[in-house]
């Protein structure tokens, strides 16, 4: 068990995750972390914190998921080894969509939560652009291809969840196989 704060941040990940963000009164919270409702407020002085810190804590737990691509990995493989990646993530973490675009749906008027939504997704276009040039592709062409790799990755996780579309991922990654195939890496 980590510390009380690490209790809270893990409970409302999973709870707003799993429930939503309106659904999930402090008192749920709280109780789901087993923490008093003092200790929550002497670690977080609003909701907004709190689900900034979820948010954190997600991106964290996210990306560490998506950057396990084997060192040796070159060519399309560094890149769609994401979607692999993701795909396994889906199956043991996701099924709601997309944390963050939900949690800035949520609130759209919070720059806090907005600019956590926006990092994360900035975070994540350059993991895609990374890997591009470490498969091959020159810096050019990284910057162009990653937008639309990006997308197809957005968009299997947007189809999983509103369609329930559990080939998505897949799918997306085929497309993918066949972008990169033709418009492969520099040698």
């Amino acid at each position: 068990m980590g510390t009380k704060r690490q209790d809270i941040v893990e409970s409302a990940d999973r709870l707003f995750y799993r429930e939503g963000f309106a659904d999930v009164g402090i008192d749920r919270l709280v109780d789901d972390a087993d923490v008093a409702l003092g200790t929550l407020y002497r670690h977080f002085r609003s909701r907004s914190e709190v689900v900034v810190a979820a948010m954190a804590h997600r991106h964290d737990a996210f990306l560490q998921a998506l950057t396990g691509t084997p060192p040796a990995a070159t060519g399309a493989a560094a890149v769609l080894h994401l979607f692999d990646a993701l795909a396994a993530w889906s199956s043991a973490e996701g099924g709601n969509g997309c944390f963050f675009l939900r949690a800035a749906a949520d609130y759209p008027a919070d720059a806090g939560i907005r600019a956590a939504a926006l990092a994360h997704k900035r975070t994540y276009l350059a993991l895609v652009e990374r890997l591009l040039c470490q498969g091959g592709w020159d810096r050019e062409r990284a910057a162009g291809l990653a937008p639309r790799i990006f997308i197809l990755l957005e968009g299997a996780v947007a189809a999983a969840f509103t369609l329930g579309d559990h080939a998505a991922v897949a799918d997306a990654r085929s497309i993918a196989a066949s972008i990169l195939a033709a418009g492969g890496p520099t040698s």
